[in-house]
């Protein structure tokens, strides 16, 4: 896996627990079926010098796994600029960090961190990568096949090894025979004897995270395009061992200056 860390980053504080939140979200796909402005690899241009920003269209990574959720704020999202509100992976609910990204080019932005009760800090970032969904590799449009297969676990992650098939999900050997279906663009939904189990979620580049839910979701909250669960049983990212984005990211993060 590349490794990269910003200077700038986030603070992880656990927020109040929350089973669900009104879905002004990133997964809703854009209207022009492309990634989001924000997807790629960026430069930030800090005080103490350049740094990398590997964002696909739903997370934020750090040390080149990912770790920030990014929901999109309601009313905020014209043409240029964009508010989010963020979940750091495994929190029960947002952390108290918010950011905006504000286009200033075809491929230059202004990228806002803003703490809760502290000013907010601002840098300005050009693209490193090609947008867009069909040549970005931490784009999830158009990707539902990737997610049956052979993934293996990473770090902090219980599982070792995981197969995922239309009926079965094999975890460490052992086989469970459950139903799986996409409940949105980049997310299937997982049940077993009925019961919503878990959402398998692409997360941009060669990853996914397998989100476990606590006892009590149905069906319904599970499809539901309108809310999002917040509050997991746990989340486990994943990587497809076959996957090339890592290294292309790292090439990209190379050509800095």
């Amino acid at each position: 896996m590349f490794k990269f860390l910003p200077k700038i980053r986030l603070k992880t504080i656990a927020g109040a627990a929350a089973l669900s939140a009104v879905a002004a979200m990133a997964f809703a796909p854009a209207a022009s079926a492309e990634s989001p402005f924000h997807t790629g690899v960026w430069q930030l241009n800090t005080p103490e010098g350049p740094r990398g920003l590997v964002v696909s269209d739903w997370l934020v990574f750090e040390n080149g796994l990912p770790k920030r959720w990014l929901y999109r704020r309601a009313g905020t999202n014209d043409a240029n600029q964009f508010d989010f509100f963020t979940r750091s992976m495994n929190d029960s609910g947002y952390t108290p960090v918010g950011i905006r990204v504000y286009r200033t080019g075809d491929n230059a932005m202004k990228y806002t961190l803003a703490p809760k009760g502290e000013d907010p800090i601002e840098v300005s970032a050009v693209r490193l990568s090609i947008p867009n969904f069909e040549n970005s590799c931490l784009s999830v449009e158009k990707k539902g096949k990737r997610f049956y297969g052979n993934w293996v676990g990473t770090e902090g992650s219980k599982l070792k090894k995981l197969n995922v098939s239309k009926n079965r999900l094999t975890i460490d050997g052992e086989a469970r025979k459950v139903s799986i279906a996409e409940v949105r663009v980049g997310r299937m939904g997982i049940t077993e004897n009925g019961k919503p189990i878990a959402f398998l979620t692409d997360a941009g580049g060669d990853y996914a995270v397998l989100q476990w839910f606590k006892p009590g979701v149905t069906v319904e909250q599970m499809q539901d395009p309108e809310k999002e669960i917040l509050d997991f049983a746990s989340e486990e990212i994943v990587r497809n061992p076959g996957g090339t984005c890592d290294r292309q990211i790292e090439s990209r993060l190379k050509a800095m200056k």
